[in-house]
């Protein structure tokens, strides 16, 4: 299966390397960062809840099993034709299988149109989904980059990107007016600022 991208061009690096000096530095060292995303938005959502609190690799582990439960194909449908132990044989936790099988009956019910999804504004999308046992504002803005591929995404909730700016910015500590001031400049592409702000933090990286 081919990869797919989060698209931005060199239109989006110019501008914030304009904008900001300082993560100017950082796109100039790195360049251009490719992050895969999923279009299933709701593929997309049951890998997110899968990951909460566990390891990448524990969650691909999970993942592929309950892949391979429903050959390969992770709808509402294949999830709800699924018992409670054939879920929790996946390695899911009680809280998780109720959680997935809520987020399959939703969708199911038709009280949340997944596919609508892609037609809705950014705080919408974020409503929408935040009315979902166990989906935060995090989830829900992860979702907003990594499948329905929002340009002006960048979460204060994300423990990167606080962590990223913090080192960029040498601060011991980001509040919420902080972060806010900070990232004024970003928009209207902060997706791809968040990017890296993540590269930064997962790499310390310095100037």
């Amino acid at each position: 299966m081919n990869k797919t991208y989060f698209p931005y061009d060199q239109v989006e690096l110019d501008y914030l390397c304009a904008a900001d000096k300082c993560l100017a530095k950082v796109i100039r060292s790195v360049g251009k960062i490719e992050r895969e995303i999923n279009s299933d938005v709701f593929e997309a959502l049951i890998s997110s809840i899968i990951g909460q609190q566990i390891s990448g690799k524990v969650a691909a582990i999970v993942k592929q099993r309950l892949s391979q439960k429903v050959n390969g194909c992770i709808t509402p449908q294949n999830i709800s034709s699924l018992s409670w132990e054939e879920l929790k044989n996946c390695g899911l936790s009680g809280q998780k299988v109720r959680y997935i099988s809520a987020a399959a009956a939703t969708a199911i019910e038709g009280k949340i149109d997944f596919e609508g999804l892609k037609n809705l504004s950014d705080e919408d999308v974020i409503s929408k989904l935040t009315a979902l046992s166990g989906v935060g504002r995090w989830t829900a803005e992860m979702l907003l980059i990594f499948s329905l591929c929002r340009p002006n995404i960048i979460s204060y909730a994300d423990f990167g990107i606080r962590k990223g700016m913090q080192i960029l910015y040498h601060l011991d500590t980001i509040d919420k007016n902080t972060f806010q001031r900070l990232t004024v400049p970003y928009h209207p592409y902060a997706t791809v600022a968040s990017f890296y702000l993540w590269y930064v933090a997962n790499n310390n990286w310095q100037p």
